[in-house]
């Protein structure tokens, strides 16, 4: 079974259940009002759309990306919730945390030895890619797949070492069996390379609007077949390690005069951030965040 958490509660044990199972539900994280200002945001570029993306995605999806220079809205709810970034440092144990609530990671020397479970596992996150997509009636259960493939042959699954990526599914609208809510297998974050899923172990992701469930980049999943007239929504965004390129481009998604209308801590979660040894800038990577007020206005 997929464990639930409830948004006002202690999030350590979440963080021990995504490491044991590869997926968790935070239940009712944002209100509904919220909600339907996110969807209102993106509902005119969706309904645009003729259901499609390809038998990967089951014919049946729409989607918008780059949802962070789509106004402050995404920003200030989405990467910046506390109870977010506390699962995001939890498990993906940067040497700063982001969450004002979480221990912080004595850094250790860049090529110490990593240890999966205390870290640090990287200097920092940022996200890896963001979509909200609208699954619509028919079409075909998307196949169970990994976000970590996506970095092969360059890594191999180690179901002992440290997570790359960690995702968020905010249910835009309520999710259920009938509506196609997403699969996941519970357990398979454990799995060597080479096993491959069974349909019979799949577990959906039934919730109400305004949950959200957090899965391991090492997890099987996939969305499932819509068999209602109503087209099923969710917002989907993952943190990756800072080590690893960003899956959707950040900086062309939002580009400088638009990440420089958001919260500091937001810019730092986009990628406007550099470490002393990845992606630096001589004179900028004190506090390790880009100014980008200052460093525009200059140029």
């Amino acid at each position: 079974m997929i464990k639930r958490y409830h948004k006002d509660g202690d999030l350590t044990d979440a963080v021990a259940e995504i490491r044991r199972n590869g997926v968790i539900i935070v239940e009712n994280l944002f209100p509904p009002e919220v909600m339907d200002g996110l969807l209102t945001g993106v509902e005119g570029d969706l309904n645009a759309q003729t259901p499609g993306g390809g038998a990967f995605f089951g014919n049946s999806k729409r989607s918008v990306n780059g949802l962070f220079a789509r106004g402050v809205g995404f920003s200030e709810h989405l990467l910046l919730s506390e109870q977010l970034l506390q699962l995001a440092d939890g498990i993906l144990l940067p040497e700063q945390s982001m969450a004002a609530a979480t221990p912080r990671v004595e850094p250790t020397d860049t090529f110490s030895a990593i240890d999966p479970v205390v870290g640090p596992n990287c200097h920092h996150y940022h996200v890896n890619a963001s979509v909200v997509m609208q699954v619509c009636q028919g079409g075909g259960n998307q196949m169970l797949h990994r976000d970590e493939w996506r970095y092969r042959p360059y890594m191999t699954r180690d179901p002992e070492g440290p997570e790359l990526t960690l995702a968020f599914m905010v249910a835009l609208t309520d999710f259920t069996v009938e509506n196609g809510a997403t699969r996941y297998i519970p357990g398979s974050n454990h799995w060597p390379e080479g096993q491959r899923p069974d349909e019979s172990q799949v577990e959906q992701a039934k919730m109400a609007r305004g949950s959200v469930a957090a899965w391991l980049g090492s997890v099987y999943h996939g969305l499932a077949i819509n068999h209602t007239e109503t087209p099923r929504s969710g917002l989907i965004f993952s943190y990756g390690v800072n080590h690893l390129i960003q899956e959707e481009n950040q900086f062309m998604a939002v580009p400088p005069a638009a990440a420089d209308a958001l919260p500091k801590k937001a810019r730092q979660l986009i990628g406007y951030r550099s470490s002393p040894a990845l992606n630096f800038i001589e004179g900028l990577d004190e506090g390790h965040v880009l100014d980008l007020t200052e460093t525009f206005s200059e140029s």
